[in-house]
């Protein structure tokens, strides 16, 4: 007897295969609408325009530096970076950076090679938008809502007020698109039904976990929260059986978090945290924070003219918490979907069936309660977890919710007829809402302008001093993130490092580990004498950012050019001095950085604030070096110490009451090449010492120096 197959009917593999083509044609239709969309508002329809970058300034200036520095080939994604055309003489530290996002760096540089960085920066802020577009079509289609909704849905969440908001300057932010695939994985994560292991959805969902643990960690935590909560959900249903895949999920995304951030946190780990890298403080989370009122109110250019100034003169002008104004707002489109999904989970709680009410309502409620002002985030932050400065960024994980909940709904109560034009009303409409003013021609020409002003003075730089020449750039300036220095802005030591190839600055090494401050002390001496020095240093010239002086730099360059060192170039902001570098130059001597475990400066001294505190010692060579530390130690009851070097114990002693002080020689001590770590400890924990003094101390130290031996010192 034969067995008979099942038959398959011609028209339904038909319809298989026109849906499988259709999905692929409205997803290449999409992209193409993004495209033309983006190049309409940004004016990029000219080669001049596409060779310009969208922003030139402050973080923008940041993010092309990370940039060049992939296209130049001295740091690559997951390695230690160090930047050998910055910090010069030596290489810029950036192993203290926290950088999860760093493929998006690494793309923009590689074909910067190709293209130019300028205009590979436009092409990943278009990519930006049409991922954006693209992710939250592929969840709409993966959920069977329909199509045409979820068309009008991509086109507004990949136009969202926020990546405009964000744009080049916080591009890392702008790339937000795995935030739809988190929501649908945790909504997966929530079922009481299991997903089988390895089956399509098993297969997705880790892929999408451990894609988010390599991007932006404020969408990865908040990801990492929802699972956390179906874990919890789990539990209570006594469903102990369905925690394991939101556990698995969990662990994949924290190891794609600590793949891209092992480098930071080995170094760390290896040398000792930085505290000074990234600064974060309560003040930042409360002024970063969420408010309401930006979720609803339009930024001032808005087209809807009287909605935007009843926002600016009833909240933006009148609010004393400032912060990250304007990327929050959702638009239209956005609130109406939040607003109906609010309203249908009032009423379903008013009804008292909880279990009906959205799951997309609870993670509204979720993100709310923690990014708000006062809000969870900064509860968890008086303890010391100041994991997540602006919470307000949380806005276009709601901003998502909202949208796909309204396509949901749409896909089920509206009738056939009405979907079409229903669809492209809420195209229109949120578009004409969202799209900020089209960029001006003339923005780009002066954009274009200041850029080629920048190029200009970077290449003549380069063609008139010696090939791979050092720079030295005052005003000194810490790296990164710090307040203007007179009218100079935060990154602008970037500029001429954008436009050179073999010259090296001396900008640029991160903030906080004591490498780079022999420049400040420098920059304190008398214009002739400083140059005298950075020219025994080996550097071929001195730039000066006008702005960043009161007076523009002019007395500063009267007494260069007056000691017979003349201007190399000048475009009305920079100037270039050319120095006399020595032939056999020496490296300058790194001062000691008291690092962990220490009260502030207070002269010649300064007290421990711990059992164990530790000195930053350099070695700016090649090779081990013998050193000659000296110091004196003190302290307000009797103690032991231990003194070492990179763990390795030189000496113990005791110290008797605060009216003696010990005096310490340590000879012949070997510092390693780069960063070695003094470090004190004592067997006594550090007390209040009873006058009056709040702090909790234990040793103090003054009159601390060391000095290499000259024998053993490396030349450059």
């Amino acid at each position: 007897m034969k067995t008979q197959l099942p038959m398959i009917s011609r028209s339904s593999t038909f319809t298989a295969a026109f849906r499988r083509r259709e999905r692929w044609l409205s997803g290449i239709f999409l992209c193409i609408v993004i495209f033309l969309v983006w190049c309409w508002v940004y004016s990029r329809t000219s080669l001049l325009a596409w060779r310009t970058p969208l922003s030139y300034g402050w973080d923008a200036w940041l993010d092309l530096g990370f940039a060049k520095a992939y296209m130049d080939g001295d740091i690559f994604p997951v390695a230690y970076k160090w930047v050998a055309h910055l910090n010069a003489p030596f290489s810029a530290n950036w192993n203290d950076y926290p950088l999860t996002e760093e493929f998006i760096f690494a793309s923009m540089g590689w074909l910067g090679k190709e293209v130019g960085v300028f205009a590979a920066a436009n092409l990943m802020v278009l990519l930006a938008h049409l991922l954006a577009g693209l992710s939250f079509w592929y969840v709409g289609r993966e959920l069977n809502y329909r199509p045409a909704f979820v068309f009008a849905g991509a086109i507004l969440f990949a136009f969202s007020h926020y990546i405009f908001a964000r744009n080049l300057q916080h591009i890392v932010l702008a790339y937000y698109w795995p935030v739809p695939l988190m929501l649908m994985v945790s909504w997966w994560a929530y079922s009481s039904v299991a997903i089988q292991i390895k089956s399509r959805k098993w297969l997705i969902a880790v892929m999408v976990a451990v894609i988010s643990g390599t991007f932006n960690p404020y969408y990865t935590g908040m990801f990492l929260q929802f699972l956390g909560f179906a874990v919890l959900l789990h539990l209570a249903r006594k469903q102990n059986h369905l925690i394991s895949f939101p556990l698995l999920l969990f662990g994949m995304a924290i190891t794609g978090f600590l793949i891209m951030n092992g480098d930071t946190l080995s170094y760390s780990w290896l040398h000792g945290e930085n505290p000074l890298a990234v600064i974060r403080n309560l003040g930042s989370l409360e002024n970063y924070a969420l408010k309401i009122p930006e979720l609803i109110f339009p930024p001032a250019y808005h087209r809807w003219h009287t909605w935007a100034l009843y926002g600016q003169s009833h909240y933006f002008l009148d609010t004393m918490i400032k912060g990250e104004m304007g990327s929050p707002y959702l638009g239209i489109v956005g609130l109406i979907g939040l607003t109906w999904l609010m309203g249908a989970a009032l009423y379903r709680l008013l009804q008292g069936r909880l279990q009906l009410i959205p799951v997309h309502a609870w993670q509204v409620l979720w993100i709310l309660l923690y990014s708000l002002v006062g809000g969870i985030n900064l509860l968890l932050g008086t303890f010391g977890f100041m994991l997540f400065r602006g919470t307000n960024r949380f806005s276009i994980v709601i901003l998502a919710i909202a949208l796909l909940f309204l396509v949901r709904q749409l896909s089920r109560k509206c009738s056939g007829k009405w979907v079409l034009p229903l669809a492209c009303g809420i195209t229109v409409i949120g578009l004409w809402d969202q799209l900020p003013p089209k960029v001006p021609a003339v923005q780009i020409q002066q954009t274009s302008g200041f850029v080629q002003s920048d190029r200009s003075f970077a290449t003549e730089l380069e063609a008139k001093i010696p090939l791979s020449s050092m720079v030295f750039q005052l005003p000194v300036a810490d790296f990164p993130e710090i307040p203007p220095i007179n009218k100079m802005g935060d990154y602008e030591h970037l500029r001429p490092y954008l436009f050179t190839q073999h010259l090296r600055y001396s900008y640029g090494t991160n903030k906080g580990r004591g490498d780079a401050d022999w420049q400040i002390e420098l920059s304190k001496l008398a214009p002739a004498d400083m140059a005298t020095k950075l020219e025994a240093y080996g550097f071929g010239a001195v730039m000066i950012n006008r702005k960043g002086f009161e007076d523009k730099g002019i007395r500063l360059i009267n007494e260069l050019v007056n000691s017979n060192r003349p201007v190399i170039e000048d475009n009305g902001e920079l100037i270039a001095i050319r120095l006399n570098p020595s032939a056999v130059p020496v490296l300058p001597k790194s001062p000691p950085a008291y690092s962990i475990g220490w009260s502030g400066n207070e002269g010649n001294q300064r007290w421990a604030v711990s059992k164990r505190a530790e000195i930053t010692l350099w070695n700016n060579g090649n090779n081990p070096t013998a050193a000659t530390i000296e110091f004196s130690l003190m302290t307000l009851k009797p103690r032991n110490i231990r003194i070492g070097v990179n763990n390795e114990i030189l000496q113990n002693s005791s110290l008797g009451t605060s009216s003696s002080e010990v005096h310490f020689n340590l000879t012949s001590v070997i510092l390693l090449p780069g960063q070695n770590s003094l470090f004190i400890e004592t067997d006594v924990p550090p007390e209040l010492p009873g006058n009056g003094d709040l702090r909790k101390i234990s040793f103090g130290i003054k009159g601390f120096q060391y000095s290499l031996l000259d024998a053993l010192r490396n030349k450059v």
